[in-house]
C-alpha cells in the first residue's frame, strides 16, 4: 500500500484515494502520524466528500462544511486534499518553476467562495483553498505531514498551506517552536514568517534566534523578511551573530524594509564587512541596499552614506 504522502497520478475516483490514504495511515509504523481510527460511518461521510469534491457537485460546500464537525473525518479529508496538491506539484514542476503561488493569493481563498467551473482553474490552488476553509482542523495534519517532513518539496508545501491558515495555524507553530526538534524549529520558523512575524509569531522568532542551532537562527531571520519595526530591530541585531552566514541572511532580509534605519544598520554592516574583509558580508550588505533604493549596481560606502543621509531628511 502507498505512503499516504507519496507523489502518485492523479485518481480517478475519490473515494478508492481515501480508502487508500486510510489503510496506509492504519499501517504505518506506531511512530507515525495518523489524524485517528475512521469508523464505517465516517469513512461513508469522507467518500462522499471527496466524490463531490471531484465531480464539483454544488452540495460540496455544504458537505464539507458538515464535515469540519468532526476531527477524525475532517482530518482524513484534509490529508486527502493534500495528496490531490503533491500530484500536481510532483507531475507540473516546470510549470511551477514559472509561476509560483504567491502567499497573498493563498489568504484571499480564505473569504473567497470556491469557483471550481472556471477553465483552466489549478488542481493544486483548488485544493490548497479546500484545505485552507477547513480551518483549524487542518493545521495538526499539515503541520505532521508536510512541515515536519524530511522533504524540502513537502516542507515547502506546508509552509504555503499555513500561510494560508494564517493565525489559526499560530498556536500549534509556537508549541513546534518551544518543544520540536532543530529541524521542526526550522519549519515553524519558515511558518511563522509566512503567516506574519507580528505579536506572538515575533516573540517566537525571536526566541529562535538565540538558538544554539545556526540553521535554526538563520531561518528565524530569514523569517523576518516581512514585519514591522520590532522586527526590523532584530534583524539589525542579528547582524552581529557570531555566525558570518546568519549575519549575512539577516542583511538580506533587511533588503525589505525599505527606510532609513534598514539602510543605516546595512551601511554599517557594509563597512564592518570591508573592514574584516569579508566578501560575502559586503556583497549581502550591498544587494539589500540596491534592493532598498532600487539602484541598478552597487556604490562605495561613502556614497551609500550619502544615500542614508538623505533618506533620514527626507530627501530622497
Amino acid at each position: 500500500m502507498p505512503s499516504p504522502l507519496r507523489p502518485r497520478a492523479r485518481a480517478r475516483s475519490a473515494p478508492w484515494v481515501v480508502w487508500a490514504l486510510t489503510l496506509a495511515g492504519c499501517a504505518g509504523a506506531p511512530s507515525a502520524y495518523t489524524p485517528g481510527q475512521l469508523s464505517k460511518e465516517q469513512f461513508a461521510r469522507c467518500r462522499q466528500v471527496a466524490q463531490a469534491y471531484v465531480d464539483l457537485a454544488p452540495e460540496y460546500v455544504e458537505l464539507r462544511d458538515a464535515l469540519r464537525a468532526d476531527p477524525v473525518a475532517s482530518r482524513w479529508f484534509v490529508r486527502y486534499l493534500e495528496q490531490e496538491v503533491i500530484a500536481v506539484r510532483e507531475g507540473q514542476s516546470e510549470l511551477l518553476s514559472e509561476e509560483k503561488v504567491r502567499i497573498d493569493q493563498v489568504r484571499k481563498l480564505r473569504k473567497a467562495p470556491a469557483q471550481f467551473d472556471l477553465p483552466g482553474q489549478r488542481p493544486d490552488r483548488r485544493a490548497i483553498g479546500q484545505i485552507v476553509a477547513m480551518g483549524a482542523s487542518a493545521v495538526e495534519v499539515v503541520i505532521a505531514d508536510l512541515l515536519t517532513s524530511r522533504q524540502e518539496f513537502l516542507r515547502s508545501i506546508g509552509v504555503e498551506i499555513l500561510a494560508g491558515l494564517g493565525e489559526a495555524a499560530v498556536p500549534a507553530l509556537l508549541d513546534l517552536a518551544r518543544r520540536g526538534s532543530a529541524a521542526d524549529q526550522r519549519g515553524a520558523a519558515r511558518a511563522l514568517g509566512a503567516v506574519g512575524a507580528t505579536g506572538p509569531a515575533l516573540a517566537a522568532l525571536e526566541e529562535l534566534t538565540r538558538s544554539a542551532e545556526w540553521r535554526v537562527r538563520s531561518d528565524a531571520v530569514q523569517a523576518l523578511v516581512r514585519g514591522g519595526d520590532a522586527a526590523r530591530g532584530l534583524l539589525i541585531r542579528m547582524l552581529a551573530d557570531a555566525d558570518p552566514f546568519v549575519c549575512r541572511k539577516a542583511a538580506e532580509s533587511l533588503g525589505s524594509y525599505r527606510d532609513a534605519v534598514a539602510a543605516a544598520a546595512l551601511v554599517a554592516f557594509l563597512k564592518q564587512s570591508q573592514a574584516r574583509n569579508e566578501w560575502a558580508g559586503e556583497l549581502a550588505a550591498q544587494q539589500a541596499l540596491q534592493q532598498i533604493s532600487g539602484a541598478a549596481g552597487p556604490r562605495t560606502a561613502a556614497a551609500w552614506q550619502s544615500y542614508v543621509e538623505g533618506l533620514q531628511e527626507g530627501g530622497v
